[in-house]
């Protein structure tokens, strides 16, 4: 095979995966919401039956993974890491082909666990499991490519793979570039990334306050973003931040929780404790909370906002991953962050308490993963908010910095490297 018809080869790999990728989120998107739409009217016409049921959900899900595939436990991005490191080890580099982390089973099963834990009403997102997914597709593709092109690399498969998993999961394309730098190929990357950042913020602060918030090309769609502010982003960097390094903590240190040993009284367990939160909280802590975060950046003033809300989610959401089912913590995390910036701003009287919301997202998901960069990225695609860029950095420093102190290693690579001594 000369390198002509290599090349296009290559290509045609890449244009399959990443069409049955798009396919795949697109299909896992719709199941989720189907499910989160029927238990939502379940719940709101007989909301004590619904959550009697929901433990058995719970422990339904946590048995599929259990006893069907366990690597599809939790969000699925620290199994692509932890395939990463298979695929980089010239050791182990052909068997990870076949590796468990990212076959087509673990998504398959994935994709059931996490359906069958939004039907329970666990506080769960998406987005990480299709990651996973996403991996799992393109190295299936990979794996038929490498018959006809040898010498394909998995490792390059399975960084293009998530990254394409989060652009499709959120429909932010460069945030899923900016996540597969930062998070999964991490690399160079991680030795200066907080230096960047650092330098960016100072520099772009100082350009605003000497010409003011200005656009290249002018302002056609959004008012000014005032300097005022950016105190606001650093009182909420810190308290999200603060929040997201104890959601981290409790997350990779479960014997903290004292939830029971065993794996179906655990499950059983956090049901209950999960069902009776949304019974008292109305069902705002059910599943991803896109819909209580979507009420709230549309409420007229932050009262119409529970500011306790966050707090419930954050309990809910720990609750649904050490349960030991299939489930993300991405959108959650975005929604208690922004659940926590309305809390501020109603303490603070804060005027723009939806900018609040917003900043309250970067610096939670800041803390939480440690992915600064990615935080403020996915949120500004998300929102189209590109005036808030300069207070987005500035949470998103201060939350990776608190987030640091209570986890010096990233949550997804302290779960992938525990999986690996265990």
């Amino acid at each position: 095979m000369n390198s002509l018809q290599r090349k296009t080869c290559l290509h045609v790999s890449v244009w399959t995966g990443s069409a049955i990728i798009g396919i795949s989120a697109v299909f896992y998107a719709r199941l989720i919401a189907f499910a989160q739409a029927e238990y939502f009217r379940a719940f709101e016409a007989h909301s004590m039956l619904v959550a009697a049921l929901s433990p058995l959900a719970f422990l339904g899900a946590t048995a599929l993974v259990r006893l069907g595939a366990p690597e599809a436990k939790g969000s699925g991005i620290p199994q692509v890491l932890q395939a990463i490191e298979l695929a980089k080890n010239p050791e182990t580099r052909a068997a990870a082909w076949q590796s468990e982390f990212i076959s087509l089973r673990t998504g398959f099963i994935k994709i059931l666990s996490s359906t069958l834990g939004i039907i329970g009403g666990a506080s769960i997102g998406r987005e990480g499991p299709t990651v996973q997914i996403a991996s799992s597709a393109f190295t299936w593709v990979g794996r038929r490519t490498k018959k006809w092109v040898p010498g394909v690399d998995l490792h390059t498969y399975l960084v293009a793979g998530a990254a394409a998993g989060v652009a499709a999961a959120f429909n932010t394309p460069l945030a899923g570039i900016t996540f597969a730098l930062e998070e999964i190929a991490e690399g160079a990357f991680g030795s200066f990334k907080e230096m960047m950042m650092l330098s960016v913020i100072i520099g772009g602060v100082t350009a605003q306050a000497l010409l003011g918030d200005y656009l290249y090309f002018g302002h056609p769609i959004l008012g000014e973003i005032k300097l005022s502010v950016l105190p606001q982003a650093l009182l909420i960097g810190t308290g999200a931040g603060l929040l997201g390094g104890v959601f981290a903590k409790l997350l990779s240190n479960p014997a903290i929780t004292r939830l029971p040993g065993k794996w179906w009284l655990r499950a059983l367990v956090c049901g209950v404790l999960c069902s009776l939160i949304s019974v008292w909280t109305h069902g705002d802590t059910i599943g991803s909370g896109y819909e209580p975060t979507r009420r709230a950046l549309e409420a007229l003033n932050p009262d119409q906002v529970d500011g306790l809300f966050p707090f419930w989610k954050l309990i809910t959401t720990v609750l649904s991953y050490l349960s030991g089912m299939a489930g993300g913590i991405f959108s959650p995390s975005l929604s208690i962050g922004a659940g926590v910036g309305i809390t501020l701003a109603k303490l603070f009287h804060f005027v723009n308490f939806k900018a609040c919301a917003l900043i309250g997202m970067v610096a939670f998901f800041s803390a939480a993963v440690q992915a600064p960069f990615t935080a403020v990225i996915i949120v500004t695609e998300m929102t189209n908010e590109h005036a808030l860029i300069i207070p987005f950095m500035i949470a998103a420093f201060l939350a990776h910095a608190l987030g640091k102190a209570f986890m010096p290693k990233p949550l997804y690579r302290f779960l992938a490297d525990r999986h690996t001594e265990a």
